[in-house]
C-alpha cells in the first residue's frame, strides 16, 4: 500500500493503513484488493464496491455514492493472438483518491500505477488547501483515464496493423492457417469493442458530477475525455469491421482458388473427352471394322487424336483459358 498524505506532506509505503492518516483531509492511496476490507471501515465505503474489488469480474461501471464516486474499469492487454482483461478500481472524493490495482498486475499496469503515483507526488500543493487538493485530484483522474485511452488506442492500432498485414498475405496466397489467425484477431477485436462500449458511457456519467468533485475550470478536460472515449469506441468498431471484411475476403479468395482448380480439371476433362470417345469406339470389338484390317489404321487414329488435342490446346490458348 502506497499512501500520500497531502495535508501532512508525508508518504508511506507499508502493509497497514497508518493511524496518522485517519483524520487527514487529503489522501492518495495505491493499494491491492486485500487491503479493501480495512479501508472499507476507515472511509465508510459501500460493501458492494469492496466486493467488486475483491471478486474480479472484469466489468465496467461508474456509480456515484454519498460523498464519493466509484469506477470499476478494465485494462486490456494483448498477449499474442489473445486478450487479457485486468480489472482496476477507483474511488474518488474531495478527501481521497484510492486506486485499487490487481493482486498480480501486468507490467503495463505497474507502469501506469508508477506514473500515477509520481504524478500524485508532483501535484502535491506547496500550501495545503481543499481547493488545491480537489484540483490535484481532478488532474490525477484525467491523467488516469488518459493513460488508459492511450493504451487502448495503441492496442487497436497494433491490431489494425496485424489485420492489414494479414490481408496482404491473403491477397498473395490464402492458406488454411489464415482462417485461424483471422478468427483469433476478430475475437480480440470484439473483446476490446465490448469493453469500450461500456467505457463510452462512463464519460457522460463523470460529467454528471453528482458529488461536485470536478472543478468547473477542469470540466473541459473531461468533456474532451468523453469525446475521445466515444471516438475510441468508433475506432474499435472500425477494427472489428475490418476483421469481418477480412473473413469475407478470405472466403472469397478460397472460393476463387477452388474455382481455378475446378476450371483446370474441366479443361483436362475436355482434352481427354474426345480421345475417350475414339478409344471407346475401337474398343467395342465388332467383327466388321474396316480400320482394324488396315495397316495404316493404328497410326491414322493416333494422328487424329493428336490433331484433336493440338486443336483443343490452340483453342484454349486463344480464349486465354490456359
Amino acid at each position: 500500500m502506497h499512501i500520500l498524505d497531502y495535508e501532512a506532506k508525508k508518504s508511506y509505503a507499508q502493509e497497514a493503513f497508518p493511524e496518522a492518516c485517519r483524520n487527514s483531509g487529503a489522501l492518495f492511496l495505491c493499494c491491492k484488493p486485500h487491503d479493501m476490507q480495512a479501508l472499507r471501515d476507515i472511509f465508510a465505503l459501500d460493501e458492494s464496491t469492496v466486493l467488486e474489488c475483491v471478486n474480479i469480474d472484469e466489468s465496467v461501471r461508474f456509480t456515484a455514492f454519498d460523498g464519493y464516486d466509484f469506477a470499476s474499469l478494465v485494462h486490456v492487454e494483448t498477449a499474442g493472438e489473445s486478450v487479457l482483461l485486468h480489472e482496476v478500481n477507483l474511488y474518488l472524493s474531495r478527501r481521497y483518491l484510492i486506486l485499487v490495482m490487481p493482486e498480480r498486475p501486468c507490467p503495463a499496469l505497474l507502469t501506469l500505477a508508477e506514473k500515477l503515483t509520481e504524478s500524485a507526488q508532483r501535484f502535491l500543493p506547496e500550501k495545503y488547501s481543499p481547493e488545491a487538493v480537489a484540483e490535484g485530484f481532478n488532474q490525477l483522474l484525467f491523467l488516469f483515464f488518459n493513460m488508459l485511452i492511450v493504451h487502448f488506442s495503441d492496442t487497436l492500432e497494433h491490431l489494425e496493423a496485424q489485420l492489414q498485414a494479414l490481408a496482404e498475405s491473403i491477397s498473395l496466397a490464402p492458406e488454411d492457417s489464415h482462417f485461424e489467425e483471422i478468427r483469433d484477431l476478430r475475437n480480440v477485436a470484439y473483446s476490446i469493442k465490448k469493453v469500450l462500449r461500456a467505457f463510452s458511457y462512463i464519460g457522460v456519467q463523470i460529467l454528471c458530477n453528482e458529488n461536485d468533485i470536478l472543478r468547473k475550470k477542469k470540466l473541459f478536460l473531461f468533456r474532451n475525455l468523453d469525446t475521445r472515449l466515444r471516438k475510441l469506441y468508433d475506432f474499435s468498431e472500425s477494427v472489428y469491421g475490418l476483421s469481418t471484411e477480412l473473413l469475407h475476403t478470405y472466403d472469397s479468395k478460397v472460393a476463387q482458388r477452388t474455382n481455378e482448380v475446378v476450371n483446370k480439371l474441366t479443361i483436362v476433362t475436355l482434352f481427354f473427352g474426345p480421345l475417350t470417345v475414339i478409344t471407346g469406339i475401337y474398343g467395342m470389338n465388332f467383327r466388321f471394322m474396316p480400320e482394324l484390317n488396315s495397316p495404316w489404321g493404328y497410326p491414322l487414329v493416333i494422328a487424329i487424336m493428336l490433331g484433336i488435342s493440338a486443336g483443343l490446346f490452340a483453342f484454349f490458348k486463344k480464349k486465354k483459358w490456359l
